[in-house]
């Protein structure tokens, strides 16, 4: 049975500590680490920031009081003689350089170096130290930042020292509310020691407000910059982010481009040929589980990516053996392998016996959200889906959801772990029209969302009923009576051998074709099709001419402007008129892109389309991927009262020829 949880962060029996992987080489230079300990008195420190922890190997443990207040904390007047208490707070981003060669640990040590070396010359205690890597001084949550302010405001430090301004804040505001407001209510005082700044000079207040617009003001063009070259990466069909979407994996020799992962590519097309069958989602989660396909998030994890999962989340449970336990058994239970527990529990043998205590590595079950969000992601045949979100602002990184009209999609830019027939017929299946109950049985009724009454437009739905065969099964309008007139049932087995038939006869005709009117046909078709393209394209690229012809006039009369050979009306006049046309240009060209788009949709649907018959030229029986394939939706009419026939429409996806 098991005993107990334990959670991230926790160390259970078998745990002998936390094994770091040292950013960079941090071993390098062992002259100046050693140089660095000895500017430290390890037992004055109050905090360490982790990095920094495992940077100087520093064994003393942090003291979480430092950040409580019993009430309002009375300022500490320095009495003689007293030496001034000190934080460090130390920062590193792209915006200021120390990511440019990757040498992360070497900028730690540097900023490190310079503010102990101050610290000791000027006699003064450092009891903490905040460090962050790779977050811009205009965030104002930095998780260390935030917790420096607050030692600060409880009364533990007189000092808090930077490199510099920017590197505490890049935010006019913040350097308002703490440089000139709340450090000298709290009589602490802030140095910047490259670009000398000192909260107590009042003289140099202007300076720092100065520095702190200029600051800004950089961070913003910076963003502005950043975000331009990215959306065009985007645009191009580069990938953009830092941990790929599951299927796939980031190029090692394109860190823009993605390549399938294998493993996670077995449970896209797993769970995908399980939808296509009808199973029902506890069906598809049970056979991922069985088989071991472990979740997004525990795949990153082993795998050492980055991945948000709280501080609460399970890692391992405390089990105690019960009478008829085996190893076999508990992995089967907890969806390991043997193997798995015994390194886990350092086993030797595959013996275990009542009342042992081990330890089961959890696995995070599969979910229906999780499902849904790798069956509609268009990453998986091999369209790149970019630019879902975007920041507030520059000084705000909170992500805001865009329309998905305004999502950045490029085609054919990796390839694909699910052709685009099974995608489209899964992805429709989470579709809240398309959404689908199963049966008691676990299955899910082909029909469902597929059949529709012609008189009030609901949906048929399937229903049994007692007769002395046993069980019928029918199909009824959902309506209520009274409020549809079309309440005639129609038997299910009955209809599900009609419209067999009918598709197997759409398949006959179309094999029944001559096949050289066939061959000619198609031919002609894409034939027609590359044709009307090609023109089109020949269209553009004259039209695109013309444009480039146009902007070059808009340079010259501006040119003409400034040198006075004409006058600013004129100049007006000019630009009015060209913009214009330039205007009408440019639409052009998208309703030529629009056209082309559509052109190529038509030949991809035709391919489709006889992919499609030749696949299902010998179907046997009817299922749902075979509905789906060659059937929209079929109207069922209310019976004629006198002859008690009902007229049963089909809209198919396509005609034979």
């Amino acid at each position: 049975m098991i005993l107990n949880v334990i959670r991230e962060g926790e160390i259970d029996n078998n745990t002998k500590g936390l094994n770091f992987n040292n950013v960079g080489d941090l071993n390098n230079d062992k002259v100046q680490l050693k140089r660095l300990k000895e500017l430290l008195n390890e037992d004055e420190l109050r905090y360490v920031s982790p990095n920094i922890r495992q940077l100087l190997d520093i064994t003393k443990p942090n003291d979480l009081t430092c950040f409580n207040s019993n009430g309002k904390v009375a300022c500490r007047v320095v009495q003689v003689g007293e030496r001034f208490r000190v934080i460090l707070y130390i920062r590193l981003s792209q915006e200021d350089g120390d990511l440019e060669d990757g040498d992360v640990s070497g900028s730690i040590k540097n900023q490190l170096q310079l503010l102990l070396d101050e610290c000791k010359s000027k006699n003064w205690k450092v009891v903490g130290i905040f460090c962050e890597e790779d977050i811009s001084g205009c965030d104002d949550n930095r998780p260390e930042w935030l917790k420096a302010i607050r030692f600060a405001e409880v009364g533990n430090t007189e000092i808090v020292l930077c490199k510099s301004q920017s590197r505490f804040t890049r935010s006019m505001e913040m350097v308002e509310k703490y440089l000139h407001k709340s450090f000298p209510e709290w009589n602490v005082r802030f140095l910047g020691l490259v670009d000398k700044t000192d909260s107590n000079d009042q003289e140099s207040k202007k300076s720092r407000q100065i520095n702190g617009l200029v600051n800004e003001w950089y961070v913003e063009d910076a963003s502005k910059n950043t975000r331009a070259t990215l959306n065009n990466m985007k645009k191009n069909g580069q990938f953009t982010g830092s941990v790929a979407p599951y299927g796939y994996l980031i190029d090692p020799n394109d860190k823009h481009h993605l390549i399938p992962d294998l493993y996670a590519r077995e449970a896209v097309r797993l769970m995908a040929d399980l939808l296509k069958q009808g199973k029902s989602m506890r069906q598809v989660i049970d056979t991922l589980m069985e088989k071991r396909f472990l979740t997004p998030a525990d795949y990153k994890t082993e795998k050492g990516l980055p991945v948000n999962r709280g501080k609460n989340r399970v890692t391992n449970l405390n089990y105690q053996v019960e009478e008829r336990d085996t190893l076999q058994s508990l992995a089967d239970k907890f969806y390991l392998s043997v193997e798995e527990i015994k390194q886990k529990n350092n086993l030797s043998s595959n013996t275990i016996s009542k009342g042992d205590i081990l330890i089961i590595p959890f696995r995070q079950r599969w979910t229906p959200k999780m499902i849904r969000t790798i069956m509609t992601d268009e990453t998986q045949i091999g369209t790149l889906v970019q630019g879902k979100t975007e920041r507030r602002s520059f000084k705000d990184s909170t992500p805001v959801p865009k329309p998905k009209s305004e999502w950045i999609r490029v085609p054919h830019c990796h390839e694909a772990n699910l052709d685009l027939e099974t995608f489209e017929i899964v992805s429709k299946m989470f579709n809240k029209e398309s959404k689908r109950r199963p049966q008691k049985n676990g299955e899910v009724s082909i029909f469902i969302k597929k059949v529709y009454c012609g008189c009030c437009g609901k949906a048929f739905v399937r229903n049994t009923s007692n007769v002395k065969s046993g069980k019928k099964e029918y199909l009824m309008c959902k309506s209520k009576v009274g409020v549809c007139d079309n309440r005639e049932s129609i038997d299910l087995k009955e209809f599900t051998e009609y419209i067999t038939t009918q598709i197997k006869d759409m398949i006959k005709e179309y094999y029944d074709v001559n096949k050289i009117s066939k061959e000619y046909y198609s031919k002609n078709v894409y034939q027609n099709l590359e044709n009307d393209i090609n023109n089109l394209n020949k269209e553009k690229d004259n039209i695109l001419k013309n444009i480039d012809k146009k902007k070059t006039v808009l340079m010259k009369i501006y040119d003409d402007k400034v040198n006075g050979v004409i006058t600013d009306s004129e100049f007006n006049i000019l630009k009015e008129g060209n913009s214009k046309e330039l205007e009408k240009l440019n639409y052009k060209v998208t309703d030529i892109n629009n056209r082309i788009n559509q052109l190529k949709a038509d030949k991809e649907h035709q391919i489709e389309k006889e992919k499609i018959f030749e696949e299902y030229k010998d179907i046997k029986s009817l299922n749902r991927v075979i509905l789906d394939a060659f059937i929209k939706r079929i109207i069922i009419e209310k019976a004629n009262n006198d002859s008690s026939e009902r007229k049963i429409k089909i809209e198919w996806n396509f005609h034979t020829i």
